[in-house]
């Protein structure tokens, strides 16, 4: 029937999409991607070797449709996605498909993060207060049961959409009647009605990388100003003590065992001030902005490969460190046409850089939204001296935005 097929359906647009495409390939598998916005994904347009379907991908009809056909036309080895949005529908299809995968309803319960937190609350386990808002009605007894300040975010969401610390009763219902008029996602597809309230947790943040129970990284995250909570760097291996690592680590493990995720990727993100560590969330899927390609250059494992492997039923790897790897994301300070003030190539001769990404094309108009679309791009450094390759980095990004 020809070349096995690993199916995609969707992608996130900046992060490990195209990773995922080209690991397929090395496996010796056909790459079939599914979507209903082939513009979107630029990597789709730098090969031909990809079996391309489009359908409206948020219709279970269409999709049941496209993936048959492809069954029909091959064998089908894997179906997966790297985009959160689509994370339940392909747990379902590889599922009806027989094919291994982690268990929808798991999917769903770490999705819907106002039911994620109730159920690691349940077991013991130390989350932010929080309250669930479905009408403007709920929003004053809300407030008064979490406290300010709070972190006002959706019920479902991804990349910090949304997500806004919020330090008085008239910012807080400002927000949250603002997310209550959410009806779509960043895709436009249907979302789920309803906002979420969370104590805000102080502390530095963490997160601690999963791959079928195993832990492959602690990631050390770095964020912009507050009031709202855009990444702007990581660092691998996260500087902490043993003592700390150990902490983190259990805690992660802890909560992907309460809430049954046991098959695939997670990425555990936790705050910890002083002893007190605080799950903030448990997102099953592998972490974005860009941190698998940060712990291929850091520790050798490379986690878009392992996730295929673990698909296929085949040995992980070893993860084996050896060195430290700083990411710091590209976002203008001001609003307006962005360029480089160098060239690309001498920007990364100069700060010896092993990687400088760029998600748009420039020159460009920059238009900030408090969210992950703010990053234009990254630069990666690697050292065995952790505070050389953060230093390095960081002044990349400066020479880069102009400071």
């Amino acid at each position: 029937m020809g070349t096995p097929a690993a199916v995609f359906i969707e992608s996130n647009s900046s992060g490990s999409g195209a990773d995922f495409i080209l690991r397929a390939r090395e496996l010796g598998l056909l790459p079939v991607f599914i979507t209903g916005s082939p513009e979107r994904y630029t990597f789709l347009h730098r090969s031909s070797d990809i079996d391309l379907r489009t359908c409206d991908t948020s219709s279970e009809v269409a999709l049941t449709a496209v993936v048959d056909d492809v069954a029909a036309a091959m064998p089908i080895k894997l179906l997966t996605t790297s985009s959160d949005l689509y994370l339940h529908t392909a747990a379902l299809q590889a599922r009806r498909l027989g094919l291994a995968g982690p268990d929808p309803n798991t999917i769903a319960r770490c999705r819907n993060k106002a039911r994620q937190a109730d159920a690691l609350r349940s077991a013991g386990v130390d989350v932010p207060h929080s309250a669930t808002i479905r009408a403007d009605c709920d929003i004053d007894s809300a407030i008064a049961r979490v406290g300010l300040p709070a972190v006002a975010k959706p019920i479902s969401g991804t990349g910090s959409i949304g997500v806004t610390l919020v330090e008085t009763e008239l910012d807080a219902t400002k927000t949250l009647r603002s997310l209550l008029q959410i009806t779509t996602d960043v895709r436009g597809r249907p979302a789920p009605s309803g906002a979420l309230l969370m104590s805000y947790i102080a502390g530095d943040e963490f997160s601690v990388e999963i791959l079928d129970r195993q832990v492959i990284g602690v990631t050390r995250k770095h964020l912009g100003h507050l009031p709202h909570f855009v990444e702007i760097g990581h660092d691998v291996p996260a500087r902490v003590s043993p003592h700390l690592r150990t902490k983190l680590v259990d805690e992660a493990v802890h909560a992907i065992d309460i809430l049954g995720h046991a098959r695939g990727a997670a990425h555990v993100e936790l705050r910890a001030n002083q002893e007190c560590i605080t799950i903030i969330e448990v997102n099953p899927r592998l972490a974005g902005g860009s941190i698998p390609r940060l712990l291929r250059y850091a520790t050798g494992f490379d986690p878009v490969d392992g996730v295929l492997r673990s698909l296929l039923g085949m040995p992980l790897g070893a993860v084996t460190g050896g060195t430290n790897g700083s990411i710091r994301f590209i976002v203008p300070k001001r609003e307006g046409p962005f360029d480089l003030p160098r060239s690309r190539q001498s920007i990364i001769d100069l700060f010896e850089l092993t990687e400088f990404a760029l998600y748009r094309t420039l020159p460009t108009e920059f238009t900030r939204f408090d969210d992950f679309r703010d990053r234009i791009g990254h630069v990666i450094a690697i050292d065995a001296d952790p505070t050389a390759a953060a230093r390095r980095a960081e002044a990349a990004v400066n020479f880069i935005c102009h400071v």
